[in-house]
């Protein structure tokens, strides 16, 4: 069918934002944190080919390959043309990093995507957009309207329920007035007795007590009131309570004693731990760490459990602001090649840590073929 004039000229056309690949304008490094729906995952931008797609711990198979048989669990695929990849069953709903070099975007308006219903007549979808926001707010509207006439009835139910209950609070209150103050007397009205030695000295020195009196036993510093039934301890006062140590209690109970004696010195310092397991990707690491004590940086140490060939670099950054990062070395903490642990050859810089700040890892190389890298970031409390 003949399509409106309107819909021939070029007013709205795809927009293909493209860079150039080369030094003055060269494809960026992408790292995109998706979760995998109806099997694919929509990379915010065009990948570039010749740097393929990367998933730590997933293999990328060509188009022959995808159209023959089913992915595996640990396969994808890559429409480089849409910027799609597939994934098996078992990945959805799975959220997956993926680092790629983005070539730009293709933006489709609203104007060029037709729906069509299987006759005749065509819509478009910026079309069906625009009604669908007209229904919206006439749907708003009347809304709006009942909500406030359902207020106006509420209101007035209220009302006749509030002058109802009015009456039956006065006389609740009164009541209550009259039991409250007798319970108040009862419970807090302290009367202070001399005091005693001990407490089985209580009831020899004081056989017909009046509710509210008070004494309190020297030998254990506890004050004991009497509610009209029992003397009740309500709290204890110098006198002579013996220190604490490791057979009694006192002034701590013998167990807090013990606790305390054995607190180590390193009771006050906290450590960050960063883990990657697997492959260690060139970028920005997840997850972020939020510290939650005011403190300085001691000590930093990595590892990593399969050696590397090449050096493996490693920078760790702070912000108070995730906007804002700063080294907090003077260089890269460095893994030599052939080795587990890292390197001395750094200093530390910007080592304060106020409450809040946030950390995270960044590898600067993209050539790391070390794995399953662990990071410790020790912090002395202030």
């Amino acid at each position: 069918m003949s399509l409106p004039i309107n819909y021939l000229e070029f007013n709205n056309p795809i927009h293909i934002v493209w860079r150039k690949g080369t030094p003055n304008d060269p494809y960026i490094d992408r790292l995109d944190i998706a979760r995998v729906v109806n099997q694919r995952v929509f990379l915010l931008e065009i990948p570039d080919e010749m740097f393929k797609v990367r998933i730590s711990g997933m293999f990328e198979i060509n188009y022959e390959k995808f159209k023959k048989h089913n992915l595996a669990k640990n396969e994808f695929y890559v429409d480089y043309t849409n910027g799609f990849v597939y994934f098996h069953t078992i990945k959805e709903a799975e959220t997956i990093s993926i680092v790629y070099k983005g070539r730009g975007v293709i933006l489709y308006p609203s104007t060029r995507i037709v729906h069509y219903d299987g006759t005749e007549s065509t819509e478009t979808l910026h079309e069906i957009i625009e009604k669908s926001k007209a229904q919206v707010q006439e749907l708003i509207d009347r809304t709006d309207h009942y909500e406030e006439y359902l207020k106006k009835l509420v209101i007035a139910i209220n009302e006749s329920n509030r002058a109802t209950d009015q009456a039956l609070i006065a006389t609740q209150n009164a009541n209550e007035a009259t039991e409250l103050v007798k319970d108040a007397y009862e419970t807090t009205v302290l009367i202070y007795q001399p005091f005693v030695n001990t407490y089985n000295e209580i009831a020899k020195k004081f056989p017909y007590p009046e509710v509210g009196w008070t004494t309190q036993a020297y030998d254990t510093g506890i004050r004991y009131r009497w509610n009209g039934k029992a003397w009740i301890p309500i709290d204890a006062l110098g006198g002579n309570v013996p220190m604490a140590n490791e057979v009694i209690n006192g002034l701590m109970s013998k167990e807090h004693f013990v606790k305390l004696q054995n607190i180590t010195e390193f009771v006050n310092e906290k450590t960050i731990v960063f883990i990657i397991p697997k492959d260690i990707l060139q970028g920005i690491q997840d997850p972020h760490v939020v510290f939650d004590w005011d403190g300085e940086i001691i000590d930093v140490r990595a590892s990593i459990s399969i050696k590397g060939l090449q050096s493996t670099p490693i920078q760790i950054q702070k912000s108070s602001n995730f906007k804002d990062w700063l080294d907090i070395t003077d260089s890269p903490i460095i893994i030599d090649e052939d080795s587990y642990f890292n390197n001395q050859a750094y200093t530390l810089i910007n080592s304060t840590v106020k409450k809040g700040d946030v950390f995270r890892l960044y590898i600067p190389s993209f050539s790391v073929d070390a794995q399953n890298l662990s990071l410790n970031v020790k912090v002395a409390l202030k």
